[in-house]
């Protein structure tokens, strides 16, 4: 295959018939406990999963899409498929892979999460009112909000405070001395216990989430005496293998701007071109292992006749397309070529309204330009941030008329247009 014809193909909507072997595979980085004896029993009958997903903040982002998509599979191949809130476990705060305590929300802020999530998973899944094979949503308030203290006591009986204390995120709170707070033990059961509650074949999740599935599949063996398997999907992570989410900060949501989510992928390094591919697309799988073991390594050594920024920008179009439309990655293409290559500003810039006396740093912080004074300070001192195009490194107030304050030059999302208030 012509590495013309591999462009060309990227960009295009071309799928493939979904199969057993592929969704077991594409995107899988662990089935346990075993991935023969599930595809067995794919084959002989119609399996029931799902998908959790707590409500800690409002967005999906594009991490969230690798399971969606897991669970798009599994749809089209006509199994029986539950897209889960986790209304009641949002309250509690999953520390998987956590240094620190989440933050407890109330249940009005899961309410308000939740409110987005079906139209931003339709995304991905298909929750049309005339679709073959219908998704159920289920929330888990229904059933863990109405379990009494003997109840919980007896599921509790399943697990050792020593099982919890070998988790990595643990063992590291407990060496730097920071709280481990009793609830986040309760978090693994609890989740444990909705595949209980839906009495399920299969759960889909990030291979982050491997150890509360395994409490699941140990709940389900003993209360529903049967085999639940566990689907590990692989991580969308950075070149030191670090998660990339909100909790860090450097991924795109699924309902930014297209350019927004173009821009992100066109961020990440040259070598994730592969996974990306794999993982939040649905480019045939003879095109990814293609590109995986032939053309990227290729294009990395300069062989290839193609520069890594193609096939990037080929893996940046074809997601946007497949989440917003072909209309919205065109737009998304010719923004990215006028803000990186022109040096123009972005036709769509985000508002902020300040007052003349607001400062660099209030902005920069307010507009969630920065997390923290700290940081908006360490961007001010270091000269990245620019005023109406020109480099600022002192913190002063507005004072002046509308204008746009932006972290480097060449930026789509990180710019803000100032208007100033009477």
């Amino acid at each position: 295959m012509s590495l013309e014809h591999h462009l060309d193909q990227l960009i295009s909507r071309e799928q493939e018939p979904v199969t057993i072997d592929e969704t077991l595979r594409r995107g899988v980085e662990i089935i346990l406990p075993d991935r023969s004896s599930l595809q067995s029993e794919m084959e002989q009958r119609k399996v029931r999963l799902y998908l959790g997903i707590d409500a800690t903040s409002p967005n999906l982002h594009i991490g969230h899409t690798v399971p969606l998509r897991k669970l798009r599979q599994f749809q089209d191949l006509g199994h029986e498929v539950i897209f889960l809130f986790g209304g009641f476990t949002s309250l509690i705060g999953d520390p998987s892979d956590k240094s620190a305590t989440r933050q407890r929300l109330t249940p009005e802020q899961v309410e308000y999460n939740m409110a987005t999530y079906v139209d931003q998973a339709a995304r991905i899944l298909d929750f049309s009112p005339n679709s073959p094979n219908p998704i159920k949503i289920m929330n888990n308030a229904e059933w863990l909000s109405k379990l009494t203290l003997a109840e919980v006591i007896d599921i509790q009986a399943n697990f050792t405070v020593q099982q919890m204390l070998e988790r990595n995120m643990f063992q590291e709170r407990v060496q730097a001395g920071k709280p481990i707070w009793l609830q986040e033990f309760s978090y693994p059961w609890m989740q444990g216990w909705d595949a209980v509650a839906m009495n399920v074949d299969i759960e889909v999740g990030g291979k982050d989430q491997l150890f509360n599935m395994l409490v699941g599949q140990t709940l389900v063996r003993r209360y529903k005496d049967h085999e639940k398997w566990v689907i590990g999907t692989k991580l969308i992570e950075d070149p030191s293998g670090k998660k990339m989410g909100k909790t860090e900060g450097n991924i795109v949501n699924i309902l930014d701007w297209p350019e927004v989510k173009y821009e992100g992928v066109m961020a990440w390094p040259d070598t994730a071109i592969g996974v990306g591919f794999e993982l939040i697309t649905s480019v045939p799988m003879e095109a990814v292992y293609q590109i995986q073991e032939e053309v990227l390594p290729q294009t990395l050594e300069g062989t290839s006749g193609i520069h890594p920024m193609e096939l990037k920008e080929a893996l940046a179009f074809r997601m946007v397309l497949e989440l917003d439309g072909e209309d919205a990655a065109v737009y998304a293409r010719e923004e990215f070529d006028r803000v990186k290559r022109q040096r123009l500003l972005p036709r769509r810039i985000q508002e902020i309204n300040v007052h003349a006396d607001s400062s660099f740093l209030q902005i920069l912080v307010d507009s969630n330009l920065a997390p923290n004074e700290t940081e908006a300070q360490r961007l001010i001192a270091s000269g990245a941030i620019y005023i109406d195009g020109k480099k600022e490194t002192k913190n002063r107030n507005w004072g002046k008329s509308d204008g746009t304050i932006q972290i480097g030059t060449k930026t789509i999302r990180n710019v803000r247009r100032i208007v100033l208030q009477v």
